[in-house]
């Protein structure tokens, strides 16, 4: 039940990147201004490369075994416990796919986001099963590949999920309350002022790798 650190390209290319939260203040053709949620304007350069997608309200009843999904934790690796929980389109599947250390500062749980500032880890990989506490009743919600599900270690209402990625398998226990979304893919042409932005941008790159949006106001959690 234990979560394996990932030592691949994947973990690597995590340490390498910089992870830019805030609301953008000016659109340019090749480049978008963000306020950052501490106070900083950053310009973040965008190219053909560059994926966009919006951050959608989702829950998880809509997700399912064999999903590719991505998840910051706390806790303990073989105690994790997720603070978000993104579910990722087939199109995206095996983005950042690994177990490795992640931030998630204060401000954007203070945004409407996902945890404090912390000790964290983001696990991205697919979904092998889940089990439910309903009222201190295991409820199995689908099927296992790869493993048995277990359940009722949680408080009722919590969630567990069996994850598997490349050099790895983790359990993870979904509160409550957990700010649970969806990407959607889409065009340049969706960025706006005043949009919350998510964006992972990497040294000397002409073009950030991934900028996601709220849509509706959304805050994106991770």
């Amino acid at each position: 039940n234990t979560a394996t650190v990932n030592t691949s390209a994947a973990a690597s290319a995590a340490s390498d990147s910089t992870r830019v939260r805030g609301v953008i203040t000016a659109v340019g053709a090749d480049a978008v201004t963000v306020q950052t949620y501490d106070g900083k304007s950053v310009s973040v350069p965008l190219d053909a490369k560059t994926k966009v997608a919006w951050v959608v309200k989702s829950d998880l009843s809509t997700l399912k075994d064999g999903d590719f999904i991505g998840t910051a934790t706390t806790g303990p690796d073989d105690a994790l416990r997720a603070v978000e929980l993104v579910i990722f389109p087939e199109a995206m599947r095996g983005t950042g796919e690994g177990h490795y250390p992640w931030d998630v500062p204060g401000v954007v749980a203070a945004a409407g986001g996902g945890a404090a500032d912390g000790q964290s880890a983001m696990t991205n990989g697919t979904v092998d099963g889940q089990s439910a506490m309903t009222n201190g009743t295991v409820d199995q919600q689908s099927g296992m590949t790869n493993g048995t599900v277990t359940g009722g270690a949680g408080k009722a209402g919590e969630t567990k999920l069996s994850i598997s990625y490349k050099g790895g398998k983790a359990q993870v226990v979904v509160p409550v309350g957990t700010p649970i979304v969806r990407f959607e893919p889409a065009e340049r042409s969706i960025l706006a002022k005043g949009q919350k932005l998510f964006a992972i941008t990497s040294a000397g790159a002409s073009g950030a790798r991934s900028v996601a949006v709220g849509k509706d106001g959304l805050t994106p959690p991770m």
